[in-house]
């Protein structure tokens, strides 16, 4: 979830090496072993990019090479902004609204997800 709000809160893009400064923060690092998590490295860019959680792209035109994570599909099923917006608020001990931009962008996907699919491109109902 920390790392699904930095995604967000960094404009829903974030490269590789800003996720682990951050991680680091919490005390966990690429390449020692974690009691928690284990290997740190291989859960966040293989075990959750394969679980479908997070994408983990090339930055083209970048030399050395350096990605990025986006949210992956799954996370976009599983969750909202919102929910991860408010998470954040509540790790930082603040409303959502303290973030504008992000709380806007929260509460569009909201009323995005609330209309019916016919009128989002989708499917009309069966019924």
């Amino acid at each position: 979830m920390s790392i699904l709000g930095l995604i967000f809160m960094k404009g829903n893009s974030v490269k590789e090496s800003e996720v682990w400064d951050f991680l680091r923060r919490l005390g966990v690092f690429p390449t020692k072993m974690h009691s928690v998590f284990g290997d740190p490295k291989k859960l966040i860019t293989q075990v959750f990019v394969r679980q479908r959680y997070l994408d983990y792209l090339r930055i083209p035109h970048t030399d050395p090479v350096e990605y990025e994570f986006q949210w992956g599909p799954r996370t976009k099923l599983e969750t909202s902004k919102m929910k991860v917006l408010k998470f954040v608020a509540k790790v930082h001990n603040q409303d959502p609204k303290d973030w504008p931009g992000q709380y806007l962008e929260a509460l569009a996907e909201e009323e995005a997800r609330a209309r019916p699919e016919t009128e989002t491109g989708g499917p009309p109902s069966s019924s």
